[in-house]
């Protein structure tokens, strides 16, 4: 189908048991597990697993009173739900991220109106913050434009890929106001079922095919004040943009982790001798991973500092994450073999959630731009 049509949502996982009385592990192990070859091939979007790991505390960890430790905790459960499957790990970013902007939304009638329930699962939605990012990073420009009327702004535009989204869900992104490098810049959330709102089909990708990604298209959308999360998006989102990256280290640690519990698996049942000379092991691949979670917890402790020299050190470690995440799959498949190179293991599925969290905004290209920009 192509752009510009819009579709239906893609098939949705049936309802599973209540989440109330099960721990988070239990929830990844027998309510994930089971649907993960369905969301990479089928595109099942796994909607009540993500509502039961809301329930279970998932998205919520950042969005208190102490959002450095929040933080550490929220890449931690990630990384679980990564290693079960990278396609529910993304959409468990994309919520954390927006109920990270509701928390600390500079107006507080987002976070009144909507952060409870995205915080809990309730209500689900994505980020929108890929284009913004890239435009302050002077690599791309803003996608929706608006002007002011009574009581709120009229946006229109198109982003080309903005997931975890549906009829129901939210997303949060930016939007500019007049014309040139100097206009204003205002961040909101948006309602996928606001009148001039369409999810329109994208792909097929190589994989992620399950996280309900869409190119957004508004249509002099109506976007209220009390939706508004600043009206200084400039200023704004350097204050978030470490928080907005620290997150994502949970799905490079969940693939390299996954990528390490497959060789030792195919090395017990095989008793695999060669694995050992090969570069990386499993010992040395979760050796990284934990080194990797280590400086994540380090530098989650400034995640206020909206100084450049901050967010490149953060960048850099996103970097070593994505170059894991690479290189672990790639372990994998050299240990596994022929068995790792058919089109239906799950090897092949690691590898390709690997290159993901290496393309996803900040991508490793855009990262190494900012990196050769120095401070």
């Amino acid at each position: 189908m192509s752009l510009g049509v819009e579709i239906a949502a893609p098939p949705t996982s049936p309802p599973l048991a209540g989440a109330a009385g099960r721990s988070f592990a239990e929830i990844v192990a027998r309510d994930l597990v089971p649907l993960a070859r369905a969301i990479d091939e089928d595109g099942l979007y796994p909607d009540p697993v993500m509502r039961h790991l809301g329930a279970a505390g998932a998205y919520a960890h950042h969005t208190g009173a102490h959002p450095a430790g929040g933080l550490v905790a929220a890449i931690a459960d990630m990384a679980t739900v990564g290693t079960a499957c990278g396609s529910t790990a993304f959409c468990t970013w994309c919520q954390g991220a927006l109920a990270w902007y509701l928390a600390r939304s500079e107006n507080p009638a987002p976070r009144q109106k909507w952060l409870a329930a995205v915080a809990a699962g309730q209500t689900l939605g994505g980020t929108g913050l890929s284009n913004p990012m890239k435009t302050f990073s002077k690599l791309d420009r803003l996608a929706f434009t608006g002007e002011r009327v009574p009581g709120g702004w009229r946006v229109s535009g198109r982003l080309p890929w903005v997931s975890n989204l549906g009829p129901d869900h939210l997303f949060a992104s930016v939007f500019a106001v007049g014309d040139g490098e100097g206009g204003q810049r205002i961040m909101a959330v948006f309602d996928c079922a606001a009148d001039g709102v369409s999810l329109v089909e994208v792909g097929p990708f190589l994989a992620l095919e399950g996280t309900r990604t869409y190119a957004v298209l508004l249509r002099d959308v109506f976007v209220p004040d009390d939706a508004v999360i600043t009206e200084d998006a400039a200023r704004f989102v350097p204050t978030i943009r470490q928080g907005f990256v620290l997150l994502q280290f949970g799905m490079a640690l969940g693939a390299a982790r996954a990528a390490a519990a497959l060789m030792r698996k195919d090395a017990k049942l095989l008793g695999d001798k060669p694995v050992a000379v090969l570069p990386l092991d499993a010992d040395a691949i979760e050796a990284r991973a934990n080194a990797l979670a280590a400086r994540a917890a380090v530098l989650a402790a400034s995640h206020e500092d909206p100084s450049r020299g901050a967010f490149l050190e953060v960048l850099r470690a996103r970097l070593d994450g994505a170059w894991l995440a690479l290189e672990a799959t790639q372990a994998a498949v050299l240990a596994l073999g022929a068995r790792g190179y058919m089109r239906r293991s799950e090897v092949h599925r690691r590898q390709r959630e690997a290159q993901f969290v290496a393309i996803v905004t900040p991508s490793v290209k855009h990262i190494l731009t900012e990196l050769s920009r120095g401070v």
